[in-house]
C-alpha cells in the first residue's frame, strides 16, 4: 500500500512540474508569433504604398530644350502603342483640350526607325531624347508618351518652334511607375511621338453679288419698261 501511495505521489508530482515549465513557455512563444506577425504585415504595407501611392506625372518630366511640356496625364496602366495600344484612339477622343479640331498621328517610337530619327535613351529611367529633323514648318503641337514595363504617361507640347527650342530634350520615368526603391522611375521601355494636325474647317458660303455689268443691264431693261408705260398711259 504504501509503495503504490508513493508511485501516486511521484506521478502527481512530474505532472505538476511539467505544467508549471508549459505555463512558463507559452507567454513568450505567443509573444514571438504575435512579433513576427506584426512585422511581416507592416512590411508588406509600407512597400505596397511606396510604389504606388505617390505616382503622378509632371510637366517638368520632358523637356525639349529648356521648354517643358504644357500638360500630361497619367500614369496609365497597359499599352501606349501596338496591337493592344490605346493612345492613338485616346488623342483623337481629346485627351488634351487643346481648344481646335485636330487628328492625331503616331510618328515614331524610340525602338524602331523613322522617318523623323525619334530616338531615346531606352533601357535608363533618365535620359535625352531626340529627333534628326523638325516634325514640320512653324509651330508644331505633339506628344511624348514614355513606357516602362507596366505604365505610360502622356507629355503635350503645344505650338513648338524647332528653331527656338532645338531638336533634343530631356526625359525622367519618376511620373509613370517608380522601381524598387520609390526614389526613382522605372527604366524607359520606349518612348512614342504623336503629332497633331488642324482640321481647316470649310469657310462659309459667301453671298453672291452681282457683278457690275449684270446690274447695268438690268437697270437698262427696268428703264425701258418703265417709259415704255408712260408712253401707253398718254
Amino acid at each position: 500500500m504504501a509503495t503504490i501511495f508513493s508511485k501516486l505521489v511521484f506521478g502527481l508530482s512530474l505532472t505538476s512540474v511539467m505544467g508549471v515549465y508549459s505555463l512558463t513557455l507559452a507567454p513568450s512563444a505567443l509573444a514571438k508569433k504575435s512579433t513576427s506577425s506584426v512585422s511581416s504585415t507592416t512590411t508588406t504595407t509600407s512597400t505596397s504604398t511606396t510604389n504606388t501611392s505617390s505616382v503622378a506625372c509632371n510637366v517638368t518630366d520632358v523637356f525639349i530644350g529648356s521648354t517643358s511640356a504644357s500638360a500630361c496625364k497619367g500614369p496609365f496602366s497597359g499599352n501606349d502603342t501596338g496591337a493592344k495600344g490605346t493612345l492613338l484612339t485616346d488623342l483623337n477622343n481629346g485627351l488634351f483640350d487643346i481648344g481646335a479640331k485636330t487628328t492625331w498621328e503616331l510618328l515614331g517610337k524610340s525602338d524602331e526607325q523613322d522617318s523623323f530619327g525619334f530616338e531615346a535613351q531606352n533601357n535608363l529611367s533618365s535620359g535625352t531624347w531626340n529627333l534628326g529633323k523638325a516634325l514640320g514648318d512653324g509651330p508644331t503641337t505633339f506628344v511624348i508618351s514614355l513606357k516602362t514595363s507596366t505604365a505610360y504617361s502622356t507629355y503635350l507640347f503645344k505650338d513648338i518652334d524647332f528653331s527656338k527650342t532645338g531638336l533634343t530634350g530631356f526625359f525622367n520615368t519618376i511620373g509613370v511607375a517608380l522601381d524598387g526603391s520609390g526614389k526613382q522611375g522605372k527604366a524607359l521601355s520606349h518612348a512614342s511621338i504623336f503629332k497633331a494636325t488642324y482640321v481647316k474647317l470649310p469657310d462659309p458660303p459667301k453671298a453672291k453679288v452681282p457683278e457690275p455689268s449684270v446690274a447695268i443691264g438690268l437697270g437698262i431693261v427696268m428703264g425701258r419698261m418703265l417709259i415704255s408705260r408712260r408712253r401707253k398711259s398718254n
